[in-house]
């Protein structure tokens, strides 16, 4: 069954494009042609040339087939896209389309609209980059007052910016949320989480990037009257906010479908929670999961009812079933650990990269009910992200070196490995339209081509 939804538009009966339906998948390019009534006949001197036809077919594939890249981890928030991709890059390294300097941070790249954005400290001062996504150069930045902070680490930003349409929010350390246009920088309004929701930012500042879910933006200040607020996404005006209280863990929420309905999965500082977003917020799971310094920055990650929690610090990952009434653990390993990596999520195993400080990083795939590894893979340096597109699979180390490959099911083949960046890389790169956006914690942007 194939559900055709209403997208609002911006003027009163103005045309809404096929292109547009497309790119944002409101209509599948394979039923354009069977959805369309039969036309009446129609003379020959009326018929488009067939390059003409083939031309326009063409666009309208190269449309459907890339997607933007428009929160932390993608479309879905879960590393995946379905662009393809090259990644046979064993001979040459993919070409470098341009480089900026951005600031010190953490705060990954997005992009959409032929915009791409991120966040940077210099001289503690905060500076929201947008810059054109196939020139990189500066369309517009906005720059404010906020303290690098650096503790153990280069310090800087760690959220990273979301855009909705027409609207970019960007959330700095301290708590400063705004709303901005994203073709032109203005600030349509902002929020504090510390003076506007009480909010208790954890030791690193916040890093928990808002989510947009509908008409509503849901963020983490984690005040004592309510962990989880959802504001309103245009005006900022306060929705609702759910009654418990948590101490701020660094991960964004991710929404699900659990037991019927849509709820965000949330790695508090100290627990596990899952919030039903069609009540308002009330509280349905709790699980305890401490870790030192509260550093619970990795997505929680959820399929076939089965929950993938993960930390750092000795912690190491453990897998829950929440198919019954109560979480049932699977297993768990102390010295499998995520720091702040991300995993994926396949055919009911996990794709991920395993490593904390003092260990050796390892790409690997596990069947997530058994815990069984199909395969394990040396990564350079401590850390590293990852990407998926089908089968194809793009890993960056924490050193800067981007490792393409192929997942066989049971066994990981490397099609490429180079250098991009300096080291150290802990935001996990971006991808979109062909292009693939990286950065140092040091403030180096890179956008390299993956087209062939």
């Amino acid at each position: 069954m194939t559900t055709f939804v209403a997208l609002e538009k911006s003027k009163k009966n103005a045309p809404v494009s096929m292109a547009l339906l497309l790119r944002q998948r409101v209509i599948p390019f394979s039923l354009i042609f069977k959805s369309l009534p039969l036309a009446p006949e129609v003379k020959p001197a009326r018929l488009l040339p067939m390059k003409s036809v083939l031309l326009s077919l063409f666009a309208l594939c190269q449309i459907s087939s890339a997607e933007d890249w428009p929160r932390y981890l993608g479309l879905e928030g879960n590393g995946i896209t379905s662009e393809k991709i090259h990644t046979e890059w064993q001979d040459e390294a993919p070409p470098v389309l341009w480089t900026a300097d951005i600031g010190k941070g953490c705060s990954s790249i997005v992009i959409a609209d032929g915009l791409a954005v991120t966040v940077g400290n210099s001289d503690d001062q905060d500076t929201v980059w947008c810059f054109d996504a196939t020139t990189g150069d500066v369309k517009w930045k906005d720059t404010y007052p906020e303290k690098l902070d650096p503790k153990f680490y280069t310090g800087g930003p760690g959220a990273t910016p979301t855009i909705d349409g027409s609207l970019l929010y960007a959330l700095s350390k301290s708590g400063r949320l705004a709303c901005y246009d994203l073709k032109t920088g203005k600030i349509q309004w902002m929020k504090n989480y510390r003076s506007d929701f009480s909010g208790r930012p954890p030791t690193w500042g916040y890093s928990a990037s808002p989510i947009v879910f509908g008409d509503l933006l849901l963020c983490l200040p984690c005040s004592k009257k309510g962990a989880l607020v959802a504001l309103d996404k245009k005006t900022g005006a306060l929705r609702w906010q759910s009654k418990d209280s948590a101490r701020p863990g660094y991960s964004a929420p991710v929404i699900v479908d659990y037991r019927g309905k849509k709820t965000a999965f949330v790695f508090q500082g100290r627990k596990f929670v899952a919030y039903d977003l069609t009540a308002k917020g009330k509280v349905v799971l709790e699980y305890p999961w401490r870790t030192p310094y509260d550093v619970n920055a990795s997505n929680p990650v959820f399929q076939n009812n089965l929950l993938h929690l993960s930390s750092g610090y000795g912690v190491g990952y453990m897998v829950l079933d929440l198919s019954g009434d109560e979480p049932k653990l699977l297993h768990r390993d102390r010295e499998r650990r995520m720091i702040f990596q991300n995993a994926i999520p396949k055919n009911g195993d996990l794709i991920g990269v395993f490593g904390d400080k003092g260990q050796k990083a390892e790409a690997y795939r596990m069947d997530m009910k058994t815990g069984k590894f199909k395969w394990l893979a040396p990564i350079p340096g401590s850390r590293g992200s990852i990407l998926m597109s089908g089968d194809d699979l793009i890993i960056l180390s924490e050193t800067g070196e981007l490792i393409f490959g192929k997942d066989g099911g049971d066994q990981f083949q490397v099609t490429g490995r180079h250098k991009i960046l300096p080291k150290l890389c802990w935001a996990p790169p971006a991808l979109a339209q062909g292009k693939l956006y990286a950065r140092s914690n040091g403030g180096k942007l890179v956008c390299v081509s993956l087209k062939k």
